[in-house]
């Protein structure tokens, strides 16, 4: 039992998302008026990284998220639910919730586009899928 708790510290997790993403983009994420840079994002969530305000996991916050597309900017605002906070690396990650379809759409054709421009596989069984 004490070897499974401390296997969890040394133990690399597999990635349980199971959203196709984005990761390599010029975005941010803007949280009680302070912008942090997207690490990466989905139809449900994101990660930013240079975070330094004081939400934990199962806060609500309201947010703006704008990404620079390769043909115009997409800016939305929404809700999200904080997921995980990691205080050391300085990054926040959370779930997005009351987001609109049309803008879902939007993130996941955005995501689909780069992959395929990049030459990369865009099939379902890629749900890791960075671009």
């Amino acid at each position: 039992m004490v070897f499974r708790f401390l296997s969890r510290f040394s133990t690399p997790r597999s990635d349980r998302r199971s959203e196709p993403r984005g990761a390599r983009l010029d975005g941010l994420v803007s949280i009680d008026g302070c912008d942090y840079p997207l690490r990466d994002w989905s139809r449900r969530g994101f990660s930013a990284t240079r975070y330094r305000a004081e939400h934990y996991p199962g806060d609500k916050v309201d947010m703006t998220v704008r990404v620079e597309l390769d043909d115009e900017a997409l800016e939305f605002s929404c809700e999200a639910v904080v997921v995980w906070v990691d205080r050391d690396r300085r990054e926040i990650a959370g779930v997005f919730t009351r987001l609109d379809m049309s803008v879902q759409e939007r993130i996941m054709t955005a995501i689909f586009s780069r992959a395929q421009k990049s030459g990369l596989d865009t099939g379902a069984d890629k749900a890791a899928l960075h671009v």
